[in-house]
């Protein structure tokens, strides 16, 4: 089977609040670092790749982060004109049509276009080329909070069920192709090892599998802490009577409460760790929790280490 970052598009998917462009970014360094001409394509969002990357800011045109890996940040008004350009060849054309008041009262009132232009241009990246040649290699796309995520992957299915054939189900069919096709696509799941998370994740997986014909070919859970008193060794021993004591130093006390609290996140992160393993069918890697009050290039290049080593 090929490698993860062999892929033209990679969909990362997550609840609000994993981490889910924290990885992303990473995937993109990972897949850039191969020699990948990358696109980290993410919409509507507050740009945090700048941050991550140590890049310029992200904008509605591609940027360069570093060698070979770029991102763009799109809204859904200059996907539809960036489509309505592709099919009506001129900018006078396009205005005529598209930017009169009528077609923009229409426009508005169809429901799903603005995620449907948006999937459909993460697609149009896959695509695109000049002189002969792919411009990307590979589109990672850091996809909405996972609702959202969904109701957008099932509009090409929507559009060929209902939609009668014409330039849209043309492209709806290329689209679909396209995700449904695992030599070419690929679905990244990211998840934290904690009951709410998890269980998105799991039902997520589910809908995507049943709705959408999609497989989750890769987990990635995130923020798992580190096991620094593993059940029956000394410091795990130690842990209870220090909490149990009746007078300790105001230190000791902070720290044997710290480690309590410590032990017993980790073994959170274990009960779900082995849950998510026996629901969902995928290659998976752990991430650390990283102690920091930011993320920037050095903690990125740490995952990117992690996650290369880990996903093959």
């Amino acid at each position: 089977m090929s490698s993860l970052f062999d892929k033209r598009l990679i969909l990362v998917l997550g609840k609000g609040g994993v981490g889910r462009s924290t990885v992303s970014a990473a995937l993109a360094a990972v897949a850039a670092q191969r020699g990948r001409k990358t696109l980290l394509y993410q919409t509507n969002a507050k740009d945090r790749f700048s941050q991550f990357l140590g890049g310029p800011q992200v904008g509605v045109d591609p940027v360069q982060m570093r060698e070979n890996l770029f991102a763009i940040n799109t809204d859904a008004a200059h996907a539809i004109r960036e489509y309505g350009l592709m099919v009506l060849r001129f900018e006078r054309v396009y205005k005529m049509v598209f930017e009169n008041r009528v077609t923009k009262h229409f426009l508005r009132a169809i429901p799903g276009l603005d995620d449907y232009s948006l999937l459909g241009k993460a697609w149009y990246h896959t695509t695109e080329t000049t002189f002969g040649k792919n411009v990307w290699d590979t589109v990672l796309f850091d996809m909405p909070a996972s609702g959202h995520a969904i109701s957008m992957l099932k509009i090409p299915s929507v559009i060929l069920d209902t939609v009668p054939e014409g330039p849209l189900t043309r492209d709806a069919r290329k689209l679909h192709d396209l995700l449904l096709d695992r030599r070419r696509t690929a679905v990244v799941m990211v998840t934290l090892a904690e009951e709410m998370p998890s269980n998105e994740a799991r039902e997520v997986a589910e809908i995507l599998k049943e709705d959408i014909g999609l497989d989750v070919t890769h987990l990635v859970i995130n923020q798992v802490h580190p096991d620094h008193f593993p059940a029956g060794s000394p410091g795990d021993r130690v842990l209870d009577p220090l909490q149990a004591a009746e007078r300790l130093d105001d230190d000791l006390a902070a720290l044997s409460a710290q480690g309590v609290f410590g032990r017993g996140r980790r073994r959170l992160n274990e009960r779900y760790l082995e849950i998510l393993g026996h629901t969902i069918d995928a290659p998976s890697v752990e991430l650390p929790y990283m102690f920091t009050s930011s993320f920037g290039p050095p903690q990125i290049e740490t995952l990117s280490g992690l996650l290369e080593a880990s996903l093959k």
